[in-house]
């Protein structure tokens, strides 16, 4: 990350998206392949809900600073948070990571359901499942979040002032916002008006309405996705095969209702003394640039605002050099502020 980094403006990054060349399918070389057996299984409760995590332990053992890591939206825990938890395992930290009630092996319904203000409140419950263990320091421990999971993340350090660092990785900060600079302002309200038509006519009919949740575009015969667009489409779609058999391939659509409106930027004003980090790709045109630059700027404690220059949104996913540039700027910012003791 060293040299002239040039960040992209919000028209720029918009007109990309309607450009072929803005995402073509991942090089197999650059993909990363997560270690199953780092994993160990663990289940712990939140709201009364079990949820099923994975809890990645440092190889040399001992008591440890934790981290609990969440990501993007409709991800289980096989998805993108395998690459960074096993680094910052190597890196001397135990860290858990999960699915959100309602997804994967986690319980909860209807099935399926991202609501951010759950997913805040699950992880609070990682942290506080943390602090129970022997082999966790109860007084240090930190939170990382890759796409969605860093909004959540910086809203769940806000509230919970157990988590002493927190990093996030091309997080969502303003969802409504992205969707009106994409849609305009009717647009945007039109949108979520066909909404909370469409769950008003299913909860009528004793029903829960369903959406893919990728498509590759939308079309008559796909009228609504939580993700149409090519990029989301090949990712999960992938890993979905190799990777996470239990991701789900329909969300709800009621989904849509807390999610259209989530803001980040309130809870970054709060977050102080917390420190934070944001590492954001250069382009990205699911997650706004401009938007990870507005939660930094809110932030008035300890922060850091690292850049990586991406082509597209997914490459910190599971891609390198992507991946391994955002854990060595996540290592170095937890060394200041969650360091790993000498002995541990």
């Amino acid at each position: 990350m060293t040299g002239t980094v040039t960040i992209r403006s919000t028209a720029d990054i918009l007109a990309a998206g309607s450009d072929p060349r803005y995402f073509t399918p991942e090089d197999p070389a650059l993909l990363l392949h997560a270690d199953p057996s780092r994993r160990e299984p663990v289940t712990f409760t939140s709201q009364g809900v079990r949820l099923a995590g994975h809890l990645y332990r440092p190889r040399s053992g001992g008591v440890t600073p934790g981290i609990v890591m969440t990501g993007p939206i409709s991800s289980v825990k096989e998805q993108t948070v395998p690459h960074y938890a096993e680094r910052l395992a190597d890196a001397g930290y135990t860290v858990l990571t999960f699915d959100p009630r309602t997804f994967g092996e986690s319980e909860g319904a209807p099935r399926a359901h991202h609501d951010p203000n759950w997913i805040i409140e699950d992880i609070s419950a990682a942290v506080g499942y943390l602090r129970t263990r022997d082999d966790v320091d109860p007084g240090r421990i930190g939170g990382v979040g890759v796409c969605m999971g860093g909004g959540y993340m910086v809203s769940a350090a806000a509230r919970d002032r157990r988590i002493s660092a927190v990093v996030s990785v091309a997080g969502g900060y303003n969802v409504g916002g992205t969707f009106t600079k994409i849609m305009g302002e009717e647009g945007f309200a039109a949108f979520q008006r066909t909404v909370i038509e469409t769950v008003e006519r299913a909860e009528r009919a004793g029903e829960v309405a369903y959406m893919p949740t990728i498509a590759k575009e939308l079309t008559p015969e796909v009228p609504l996705a939580a993700m149409p667009n090519p990029e989301a489409y090949s990712y999960y779609d992938r890993t979905s095969k190799t990777d996470a058999p239990t991701w789900s391939r329909e969300m709800t659509v009621a989904s849509f209702i807390p999610y259209l409106v989530y803001n980040a930027l309130g809870d970054a004003r709060l977050l102080a003394p917390t420190p934070l980090l944001i590492v954001h790709g250069t382009t990205d045109t699911a997650l706004l640039p401009e938007y990870a630059q507005a939660a930094y700027d809110a932030a008035t404690g300890p922060k850091r605002l690292v850049w990586v220059e991406t082509h597209n949104h997914i490459e910190l996913y599971d891609q390198d050099p992507y991946v391994s540039r955002a854990t060595e700027a996540i290592v170095e910012w937890l060394g200041e502020y969650l360091p790993v003791k000498k002995s541990e």
